[in-house]
């Protein structure tokens, strides 16, 4: 793989800086909003002496906090902007934790069983897809976080562990409440699962070999898809209704996922650490494509599952180019 001179990185880093710096300002702004109306609204059912959810505490010793999904493309800035928003909130007094659907993965154990489940799909053999995680860890987390009253442990993973197969690890650090803003990002939070009718529709175009649409889909079989298709229904279940409000970072081409992993990839063999050669990226990238073609047009259609306690707008859409700038914003309930 190339090195990166000295030119390009400094160049990179002021872009990404840039990037960042716009997505924080536009997100943190969101964000308070959504949290206003949050209050407002738990204050709201409080007085109502609405008790239908367990989170709502009625004694008003403890606020549920603001939960946000951020979805977002690989390689698109997700994990970068949490760390910078948490220290935009957390310097406004607004008392932040961020963690990632990453660090619910299966143990490697778990994985391993998995994968010798499903021998004939290769989108279950390695973490990834919907169905490699642990929701109930990420539920169980969520919900600690909202009855707001103890320390939570935030989950681990370390992908180093295990020649690079992965393992769940200690938590290194727990969230000590109040808690104001959770930030839970994922590449895949908040897919929705297809119904019968509309997952045939999906099939007609993925076997449809003039849509380049579905190009990636293409390479495994109906029952690959559909397994992962059916796995999505645990996390509507389990962890959407928790969420408030989403960000969504939307790519109109997907294809710049690859280059976008490629530069992560440069980056650490510029720095003499171990990184994937071509043919192993194209192979790792070409296992999560699938994910974004069954997904994105629902999104698009219907928007995200969210918890329902905040009216109005409850999605922030930001319109990515291929160079991660915003060049378009919108709202969606």
């Amino acid at each position: 793989m190339p090195v990166l001179s000295s030119l390009d990185k400094a160049r990179r880093h002021h872009a990404i800086h840039r990037n960042i710096s716009d997505r924080v300002q536009r997100v943190g702004q969101f964000v308070l909003r959504k949290l206003s109306q949050k209050r407002e609204a738990v204050i709201a059912n409080n007085e109502a002496g609405d008790v239908s959810c367990e989170m709502h505490d009625r004694s008003r010793t403890a606020r549920p906090p603001l939960v946000l999904g951020i979805n977002g493309p690989q390689g698109s800035g997700k994990t970068t902007m949490v760390r910078s928003l948490v220290d935009y909130l957390n310097a406004r007094k607004i008392n932040t934790v961020g963690f990632s659907l990453d660090d619910i993965y299966l143990s490697n154990a778990d994985q391993q069983h998995l994968a010798q489940t499903h021998q004939d799909n290769p989108l279950l053999r390695f973490r990834g897809q919907p169905g490699t995680h642990n929701v109930e860890l990420g539920s169980t987390t969520l919900q600690s976080l909202l009855r707001n009253t103890e320390a939570t442990p935030i989950p681990a993973y370390d992908k180093s562990l295990k020649a690079g197969y992965g393992d769940r690890a200690e938590s290194r650090h727990s969230a000590q409440p109040p808690i104001d803003v959770v930030l839970f990002e994922g590449w895949c939070l908040g897919f929705r699962s297809l119904d019968t009718t509309e997952f045939a529709q999906f099939l007609g175009r993925v076997r449809d070999v003039d849509n380049s649409l579905c190009k990636y889909s293409r390479q495994f079989s109906d029952d690959n898809l559909r397994q992962v298709n059916w796995n999505l229904q645990k996390y509507e279940r389990d962890l959407y209704p928790l969420i408030d409000a989403w960000v969504w970072l939307r790519l109109a081409n997907l294809d710049v996922v690859y280059r976008w992993r490629k530069d992560q990839e440069d980056e650490l063999a510029a720095q003499g650490l171990p990184s994937l050669s071509d043919q192993q990226l194209e192979d790792f990238v070409t296992r999560f494509m699938p994910g974004y073609e069954m997904a994105v047009p629902k999104l698009d259609a219907k928007g995200f599952i969210s918890s329902g306690l905040i009216s109005g707008p409850t999605t922030l859409r930001l319109h990515l180019d291929s160079d991660r700038n915003i060049v378009g914003c919108d709202h969606r309930l």
